[in-house]
């Protein structure tokens, strides 16, 4: 089983605080640097992408956004988070940019792969 540490997750934070996450997509992660976002509430697409662009500076190279209408639930919330125990309620589905479709269960990547 893939765990979400192996595929370079890193902290999205606005003034200090934990918005949401990225990591490199678990099916695309031999042909590019393809990432993808979760938020527990997503900025609109316009924010989303000048996080994004600040986040390609190290190494990102392409971030899928997520659809501002959603929310994701991550257990125990995102400040006490770690990405070896994540949860994150319900599926993150990435199949709309052709990326990959699962869960993060207890910092596993579960499905799609």
């Amino acid at each position: 089983m893939m765990k979400l540490t192996d595929l370079d997750p890193r902290w999205i934070t606005k003034d200090g605080k934990r918005i949401g996450f990225i990591f490199r997509s678990p099916t695309q992660r031999d042909r590019h640097r393809q990432y993808q976002s979760c938020f527990e509430t997503p900025p609109s697409h316009k924010e989303q992408f000048a996080i994004f662009n600040d986040l390609e500076q190290y190494g990102a190279t392409i971030i899928q956004g997520c659809n501002p209408n959603a929310r994701w639930t991550i257990a125990g919330g995102i400040d006490a988070a770690t990405f070896e125990t994540m949860t994150v309620t319900p599926s993150l589905d990435g199949s709309p940019g052709g990326l990959w479709h699962g869960f993060i269960t207890n910092g596993q990547i579960v499905g799609g792969i």
